[in-house]
C-alpha cells in the first residue's frame, strides 16, 4: 500500500483526508477473502489505492463528493459497491442498502442507514462490534443539526453494539460514551419552535 497509509489494528488502515483536492479518509478492513474499503475519497492516490486493491467490496458512506467522487474514476461491479439511496441518485450505481447487511469473512462487517444532519441516504459501519466508521454522520449541516434527525441519531447509536467510533477528516478515535454524550449535548441547545440547532 502508499507511503501515508496509516495503521488502526493489524487489519484496518487507512488513508488520511487531504485538503487540496478535499478528500476523505479512505478506509481498508482486510477480511480472509476480500478487502473493504469504505470511502473512495477523491484524489488521486485514493484512486490508485482503490484501484490496487483485488477482491474488494466498496461501501460509500454518503454521496459528497470528497467521499465519492472517485465512483466516476473506479470500474466496479454493482454487487461489490454497497450505497445509501441519495448515493445510488447521485453515481447511479451500486447495491442500495436499506436494511441492516450482514457480512462474515474472518472480520463481522455490519452496514446501516443511519440518520443523521449532515448528508442524506448516508451509512455506517460496524468491525466486530468494535470498531464505528460513522462517516460525516456526526457533523451537522451549514444549517445546524436538525433536532429530529438527531434525536433519531442518538437513539440509533444508543442501540448499536459498539465501542470506538471513527469520523471521517479526524484521526481521533472516540468511546461511544464521548460520542454520545457530545450529540447530547447539542441535542440539550434546541429551542422551542426552531428545527435547527445553530452552534455558532
Amino acid at each position: 500500500m502508499g507511503q501515508n497509509i496509516k495503521t488502526i489494528t493489524d487489519n484496518i488502515t487507512f488513508l488520511p483526508a487531504s485538503e487540496g483536492p478535499l478528500s476523505a479518509d479512505v478506509y481498508f478492513i482486510k477480511g480472509k477473502e476480500r478487502t473493504y474499503i469504505i470511502d473512495v475519497g477523491s484524489n488521486d492516490e485514493a484512486l490508485n489505492l482503490v484501484e490496487a486493491t483485488e477482491n474488494k467490496t466498496v461501501i460509500i458512506t454518503h454521496f459528497h463528493e470528497d467521499h465519492a467522487s472517485n465512483l466516476k474514476r473506479i470500474e466496479i461491479d454493482d454487487s461489490d459497491l454497497l450505497v445509501g439511496d441519495y448515493t445510488k441518485k447521485v453515481y447511479n450505481k451500486g447495491t442500495l442498502i436499506k436494511e441492516p447487511a450482514l457480512i462474515n469473512d474472518g472480520v463481522t462487517i455490519k452496514v446501516f442507514a443511519i440518520a443523521n444532519s449532515h448528508a442524506k441516504g448516508s451509512l455506517c459501519v460496524t468491525v466486530n462490534d468494535e470498531y464505528l466508521f460513522i462517516g460525516d454522520s456526526y457533523y451537522c449541516s451549514a444549517k445546524g443539526y436538525n433536532v429530529s434527525l438527531l434525536h433519531d441519531e442518538i437513539e440509533f447509536l444508543r442501540d448499536l453494539v459498539f465501542t470506538k467510533v471513527i469520523c471521517s477528516h479526524e484521526e481521533k478515535i472516540y468511546t461511544k460514551e464521548e460520542i454520545i454524550k457530545e450529540l447530547e449535548e447539542c441535542y440539550s441547545k434546541r429551542e422551542a419552535g426552531n428545527p435547527y440547532i445553530k452552534l455558532w
